[in-house]
């Protein structure tokens, strides 16, 4: 299932070019935020909105044209306009559910009186977005492919997981690897693109290298580290974008029809 999907996915990218706009789109945005970012935090933060505003009509648009198949602009539109708030309202409410939960989890370690640490909250908040994440993955697809509403588009997504939890976790880790390497792939071509640069850096002092933050070895590669950051990135964003929308939606018409009793029981 997941290699057909795989598969599958290439094919769409192949036959349905539109769905590359997705990655152009985020690619932009993310290109944006990293060379215009340090005019100040709130220029930063208008574009990170942006990109959280835009994905949702990615997402319907993409889908759209593949539950169609059909790659004309119009079909795009039409989805991208008409399924924009099933996807965008879903995700806000999975996003509060999540913080509500971090919180009443943070309620009983506040009345025994203990302090949580930094730590202590990341480690609380990762432990349960994961779950919330996993359980309404494919949420977005019920609401496109599926016409569910809301809230239903959640209820359904937590049932399919649920039943084929095996199956959505292999495929979740497959994603996660290709997109992995891709990554690890781009960051040797960022590694050339700055190679001079790195050879001064790796001819200096160890010890004065190990005492340099992260900021500064950024400031002694200079404004080409930031271009070549920019760059990778925005390839990166072109390229996953529309390969795990066009991956995921493979996966989830494979996943068939949840037997009747086990929506019941959920």
């Amino acid at each position: 299932m997941i290699r057909e999907a795989f598969f599958e996915a290439f094919g769409l990218l192949k036959a349905l070019p539109l769905l590359w706009i997705g990655g152009l789109a985020i690619g932009a945005v993310s290109v944006g935020d990293i060379l215009l970012g340090e005019a100040g935090p709130a220029f930063s933060g208008s574009l990170q909105l942006l990109s959280l505003l835009l994905f949702p009509f990615i997402i319907a648009g993409s889908y759209g044209i593949i539950r169609e198949k059909n790659g004309d602009i119009t079909t795009f539109l039409r989805y991208a306009t008409g399924y924009y708030f099933r996807v965008m309202l879903p995700l806000i409410i999975i996003v509060f559910a999540a913080l509500v939960t971090i919180f009443l989890v943070m309620i009983p370690m506040a009345i025994m009186g203990g302090t949580p640490t930094a730590d202590m909250i990341f480690f609380i908040a990762l432990g349960v977005t994961i779950p919330i994440m996993l359980l309404t993955y494919f949420y977005d697809c019920f609401a496109v492919f599926s016409d569910e509403k809301i809230v239903d588009s959640i209820r359904s997504s937590i049932t399919i997981v649920l039943y084929q939890a095996w199956k959505v976790l292999l495929f979740i880790v497959v994603n996660c690897v290709v997109l992995g390497t891709l990554l690890f792939g781009l960051a040797f071509v960022w590694m050339g693109l700055l190679w001079e640069k790195m050879s001064e850096i790796a001819a200096m002092d160890p010890e004065v290298i190990s005492t340099m933050s992260g900021e500064e070895v950024m400031a002694l590669l200079g404004p080409d580290a930031l271009f070549a950051t920019a760059v990778i990135l925005f390839i990166w964003a072109l390229i996953a974008t529309p390969f795990t929308l066009a991956f995921k939606a493979a996966f989830f018409q494979r996943l068939g029809e949840m037997p009747r009793y086990f929506m019941w029981v959920v």
